[in-house]
């Protein structure tokens, strides 16, 4: 490492993720941003007067009226951050889609949809990306030990796609469910296009991953 070189250290959220002392817990869902290239991406299915002034910075600035209005404790990002085929650079556009989640300095998550891969990263790299953005508490693949014949020394050894992860939403601080884990949010890849009997079609949630779900769910019911 040279003397010119910039290390960057991720920005954390507060943790763990936790209910409100009123015992609410508010999550914003943000799907299908289809983020390209910035103010250069203009906006489909517009007026033709509303045309050159129309670009993925609509979806920024509607995104951080979001976030300002709804005042959530979490976000999710449910794919399709951003449009491949669209996209230059992914990290790039990953950068300026997720922009405003960074700025927020809430906690969120993220998974992806059948377009992310289309441009430069491939989707296990996307998912790598995604966790370690600011304030991000995405994960690539779950590793926590869990009794599933999918699992072997506590990491993964046959699960499905890239993005697959729980994360646990403690309650209330100060209440008796402090240090208990008392929500559960499951992230799961249904991949992105697939070939079945010479049919190309999407793809969907695997055995593999379904057996992972069942395994962690079962664990915390008893």
């Amino acid at each position: 490492m040279s003397g010119n070189d910039i290390v960057r250290v991720k920005r954390n959220p507060d943790l763990p993720l936790r209910f409100r002392s009123d015992g609410t817990f508010k999550i914003l869902q943000v799907a299908d941003m289809h983020y390209a290239n910035g103010m250069m991406s203009r906006c489909r299915d517009v007026l033709e007067s509303e045309f050159p002034y129309c670009s993925d910075l609509n979806t920024t600035r509607f995104l951080k009226r979001m976030l300002e209005a709804e005042k959530p404790d979490f976000i999710a990002f449910t794919g399709d951050n951003i449009f491949g085929s669209s996209t230059a650079d992914a990290a790039e556009s990953l950068l300026e889609a997720f922009g405003p989640a960074m700025e927020s300095g809430l906690p969120w998550a993220a998974v992806l949809g059948n377009h992310d891969q289309e441009s430069t990263m491939n989707r296990e790299e996307l998912m790598s990306f995604l966790s370690l953005m600011d304030y991000s508490v995405s994960q690539v693949n779950p590793s926590a030990e869990v009794p599933s014949s999918h699992v072997k020394g506590g990491m993964m050894t046959d699960i499905d796609g890239f993005g697959n992860y729980n994360l646990d939403v403690y309650g209330a601080p100060g209440s008796h469910l402090a240090n208990s884990s008392v929500l559960n949010l499951f992230f799961l890849d249904s991949g992105d296009r697939a070939v079945v009997q010479g049919v190309r079609t999407y793809g969907w949630i695997k055995e593999s991953q379904l057996g992972w779900l069942r395994s962690l769910s079962h664990g915390f019911q008893v």
